[in-house]
């Protein structure tokens, strides 16, 4: 594939950017293609395709400049063109899917994650394993081929002596017949996994699968439901850390991604897609308020510091926050700055998904390279493996990751 002109200072010339316009729009095209990859990675855009994708839409900027009315709306206008390129990638898989039985469209609803999709390997052994004999010998064959050996897609074609439709086909009936057995015999289990909800007290609390990331000791309580304006409310909290400082860990009144959710560990996916989307983005330049759609920009501060910026107060004073207050509908979005700069990270993003507890360890400002930056570090209680990172105090861009 093509690739966008190269405005470096080796390639054009010291100083050429200065001069030449075309040269300054090269260099900012060339310096969006990570956050464009990024982006592309939240809508769903596998990894071996986001940056093909972003190049793309580099590409297309380079061939559309004419368009640009607004240039100080450069970042926005590259997102709405990866975005129309993210719809056309969606709309040309459903068109190849169509072949399928019809009975297939309804397999897999765009509000209701797949359970698969949101198990580690480990847990989702577990769960095939207790589930096979509840499920047709084709079905588990096919199911235990594809994501307990982890064959690819033709090699378990192959050995089934089916063509890659019919193998999809008889994966997606597979999936169904699992998620009706989570909803039966398997339900205990599913709970278990966080895929299905548990029994509320008389307040309305459930027992989650989701661990506190702050003191690794308990389990999250929390509550799921539909919102009055029709979105959907999520509040968690650790019963530990409530009982001996009174913190909510996650207070969502109502958003329109939380709904029809009905478990909490696809809700929390989605609450921390929505965050990165929302705040990463709009500590880099401008950015959207997740529930009126208002510009916005975000900043990182200590926890102890949020008050004297009028912020509400911190769950954790000692931590590092990404706040984005919406000046238009009063919002302010906030989201753990370890978290959002863990995620530009793969090592750092399969830490988090792989392990359960894992938790945050005390962040301090420090310096890396001679630069200042914040030190984050996740350890994970299980297997005593440590992480330690180090990103820029403002963007959050990450300088170094180290196995300590």
């Amino acid at each position: 594939m093509p690739r966008i002109p190269d405005a470096s200072p080796q390639a054009s010339g010291q100083g050429r950017a200065a001069t030449d316009p075309l040269a300054g729009i090269a260099a900012r095209l060339g310096a969006a293609r990570p956050r464009l990859t990024r982006l592309a990675r939240l809508r769903g855009v596998p990894a071996d395709q986001a940056e093909d994708l972003a190049q793309e839409t580099l590409l297309t900027a380079w061939r559309t400049l004419d368009r640009l009315r607004d240039p100080d709306r450069f970042d926005a206008w590259l997102d709405g063109i990866l975005r129309n390129h993210c719809r056309r990638r969606a709309v040309a898989l459903a068109d190849e899917a169509a072949p399928l039985s019809a009975l297939d469209a309804f397999d897999a609803p765009s509000d209701e994650p797949d359970p698969l999709d949101e198990l580690t390997h480990q847990e989702l052994t577990s769960l095939i394993d207790a589930a096979l004999g509840h499920l047709r010998e084709n079905a588990r064959q096919a199911l235990e081929l594809r994501y307990l050996a982890e064959l690819p897609s033709d090699e378990v074609a192959a050995r089934l002596g089916l063509s890659l439709n019919a193998l999809d086909a008889r994966l997606s009936r597979a999936r169904r017949q699992l998620r009706e057995t989570l909803g039966g015999p398997l339900r205990e289990r599913a709970i278990e996994f966080g895929l299905a909800l548990a029994p509320a007290d008389e307040h309305g609390w459930r027992d989650t699968c989701l661990w506190c990331h702050r003191c690794g000791q308990a389990r999250l309580d929390g509550i799921l439901e539909d919102a009055p304006d029709g979105g959907g409310r999520m509040l968690l909290r650790c019963p530990r850390c409530w009982r001996e400082q009174g913190l909510i860990e996650t207070d969502i009144p109502s958003m329109s991604a939380l709904r029809g959710l009905k478990s909490f560990r696809p809700a929390y996916k989605r609450l921390i897609a929505v965050a990165l989307d929302c705040l990463s983005v709009a500590l880099e330049g401008e950015g959207r308020c997740v529930m009126c759609g208002a510009s916005m920009r975000a900043y990182v501060a200590r926890g102890d510091d949020l008050e004297q910026r009028d912020e509400p107060r911190s769950a954790y004073p000692g931590h590092y926050y990404v706040v984005a207050p919406c000046a238009r509908c009063g919002a302010a979005a906030r989201s753990s700055a370890a978290s959002i700069a863990a995620l530009g990270d793969p090592a750092l993003r399969g830490f988090m998904a792989e392990r359960l507890r894992w938790i945050i360890e005390p962040e301090t400002l420090s310096a890396y390279d001679g630069a200042p930056a914040i030190r984050f570090g996740l350890y994970d209680i299980a297997t005593g493996e440590r992480l330690i990172y180090f990103a820029d105090p403002e963007t959050l861009r990450l300088r170094g990751v180290h196995h300590a």
